[in-house]
């Protein structure tokens, strides 16, 4: 199954969510393609954001979502240590990455580490984002969301 982006119609415009997964192998220069149904008539741009996800794995983020979550972020306090350690965090294990000719983008050898990706990744659509997992990561962390997954959808309040 490949990733792919749907639109859907709001009140007030058009949201864009990334779904679906996709394995592929980095190169010998950390570099990954990403899945073509990501970049069918550049729905990500030329220009990405990736930033350190949670769980241990790389989020990547388009311009415009990565800048809304920057100006949300730059209006927290940094008076307060949660908002301040979380910025410092965020702000720093993130960079600005242009995807080449060829539909790659490089990967920071130092956020690879950070979520262990290795060699093997897999790449998922995740609503506003893509996240880049390693695969033994990724295959631990689904099976435990697999089981969780009735319970999990009881919790969610969908706005009714």
């Amino acid at each position: 199954m490949g990733i792919m982006w749907l639109f859907v119609e709001e009140s007030g415009g058009k949201y864009m969510f990334f779904i679906g997964t996709y394995n592929h192998n980095l190169d010998e220069k950390n570099r990954v393609i990403l899945p073509s149904k990501l970049r069918e008539r550049d729905k990500l741009g030329k220009k990405v954001y990736i930033t350190l996800g949670l769980d241990k794995c790389l989020a990547l983020y388009p311009e415009e979502t990565f800048i809304q979550i920057a100006s949300k972020l730059s209006q927290a306090s940094s008076l307060q240590d949660d908002n301040r350690g979380y910025k410092r965090t965020f702000f720093s294990n993130s960079y600005e990455c242009e995807i080449d000719g060829h539909g790659r983008i490089q990967l920071s050898r130092e956020l690879c580490d950070k979520c262990s990706i290795k060699k093997d990744v897999v790449i998922i659509g995740v609503d506003d984002h893509v996240e880049i997992w390693d695969k033994v990561q990724y295959q631990s962390m689904s099976d435990i969301n697999d089981s969780n997954y009735e319970t999990n959808a009881s919790k969610i309040h969908y706005g009714e």
